[in-house]
């Protein structure tokens, strides 16, 4: 394992146990301190707009290769995140938890997504009698393996994490738990402010900013024409990302926060018994994981994207139709349900989204899915706040949301893969015109 490699898995692993500890239970944390849906949707809201303005600086920061303070305000910002939510019940606090909040996802989740990249990306070797899918082949890096692995590692120490939160939240520990907390997070900041840590991360701004191998000034494989003047708004591409990137943010924070709500209202509001759920869940996915993490390279990467996403539509439609009043019997087996479809989604997903990154400058497009993502997020959870005044009842409203957005993730399949948009450029399917994002800018979880 490279030191990159080595790295990304550290800094990966110490922060999925991190978010174990409180972040995950903050919808839940919300609901205890009287937040309304409305409440709830204008904190996701704020969150963006916290992440956004994180971002701008995130990107400064990385262009001056300063990875000691990019590391070091992951875990900063977390401290601060945890006290915020575990002594804080003003309205005021609260909002600038938020903003905190979407801080602590820019740290994280950029660096994270970047260091990735870095690791899975290595030179492609074209031949003269290679068609483009046959190049394509030897350039998938196993991608696949590489982010099965990394949920491994990810739902083991997330789900250790959770349930040392839910014994201490259940027991009124609060201080305790946010004791716990810093010290993981100052321990783990020291290790990473170690000269060979630093060296591993100063290999990622060359790497990551230089275009594929195969591009030229005029245009990539992919179809991507260069336009450095235009906004990262106006990111277009032949995969379809834009469209999909403004939506992945909403759905993320589905997953996250109101799916949660749902899982709490479904263990009658009790946090230890919420935890113990959830962990469950984590033999039973790392066991997917196992399966298909060397796997999903040599299967049809269309076929298994194309299945991955209608399962997840039907995720939403079995959340829509789940209640507190159906017997246990059925309740459980559909929850296990839900996390094999969400889980396979996402795998098959990541891959996809990383194998396109590759394609182009990996920095420009993981930016570029950060921003639209975060946008995503603050108009459509703003919507949700200015609408909440007609909700009545969480729960029911809640499964009207699952609903109407069950068609709505089929959208997904508009996602194509590298493979696909060449052949659709060098066949004249698609004239329209595409722009990259601008040279300069840069990500969300893809995620979560």
């Amino acid at each position: 394992m490279n030191n990159i490699a080595r790295n990304f898995f550290q800094f990966a692993g110490v922060h999925s146990l991190l978010i174990g500890l409180l972040p995950f239970f903050i919808p839940v944390l919300l609901l205890q301190q009287g937040a309304s849906i409305e409440g709830i949707a204008l904190f996701i809201a704020v969150t963006g707009i916290g992440f956004i303005a994180s971002l701008k600086l995130w990107e400064i920061i990385y262009h001056r290769a300063n990875w000691r303070l990019i590391t070091a305000a992951s875990f900063v910002v977390e401290i601060l995140l945890v006290a915020a939510l575990l002594f804080s019940d003003e309205s005021l606090l609260l909002l600038c938890a938020a903003l905190l909040n979407g801080a602590y996802n820019c740290f994280y989740w950029t660096t994270q997504r970047v260091l990735f990249s870095t690791m899975t990306a290595e030179p492609v070797h074209h031949t003269t009698n290679q068609s483009f899918t046959d190049q394509q082949n030897p350039a998938d890096h196993q991608t696949g393996r590489n982010f099965g692995n990394f949920q491994i590692v990810v739902v083991v120490l997330l789900k250790l994490g959770i349930i040392i939160s839910a014994f201490l939240l259940e027991a009124g520990y609060e201080f305790q738990l946010w004791f716990l907390s810093t010290v993981i997070s100052v321990s783990a900041m020291l290790w990473f402010l170690r000269a060979d840590s630093l060296s591993a991360f100063s290999a990622i701004n060359p790497s990551l900013a230089e275009p594929a191998p195969s591009e030229t000034d005029e245009q990539s494989p992919t179809g991507l024409k260069q336009a450095s003047h235009r906004s990262i708004f106006s990111f277009k591409d032949e995969h379809n990302s834009a469209v999909v990137f403004y939506l992945d943010g909403v759905f993320l924070f589905l997953e996250s926060y109101f799916w949660v709500i749902s899982l709490y209202y479904i263990t009658q509001e009790n946090v230890k018994q919420l935890g113990l759920i959830v962990v469950t869940l984590t033999i039973f996915l790392s066991v997917i994981f196992y399966l298909l993490k060397n796997r999903i390279d040599g299967m049809d990467r269309n076929k298994v994207y194309i299945t991955a996403v209608v399962f997840y539509a039907l995720s939403w439609l079995l959340r829509s139709a789940l209640d507190t009043e159906l017997p246990t019997y059925w309740i459980y087996p559909a929850i296990l349900v839900i996390a094999f479809l969400t889980t396979f989604f996402r795998l098959s997903f990541n891959k996809r989204f990383f194998d396109n990154a590759r394609q182009q400058s990996p920095l420009q497009y993981l930016l570029a899915k950060s921003y639209l993502s975060q946008m995503g997020i603050v108009v459509f959870y703003s919507l949700i706040a200015l609408l909440a005044f007609y909700f009545t009842d969480i729960q029911s409203a809640l499964s009207s949301v699952y609903l109407i957005l069950t068609p709505i993730a089929l959208i997904y399949l508009v996602y194509t893969s590298p493979g696909e948009a060449i052949t659709t450029a060098e066949t004249g399917l698609n004239g329209s015109d595409s722009a990259t994002a601008p040279a300069n800018l840069q990500l969300s979880k893809t995620e979560h």
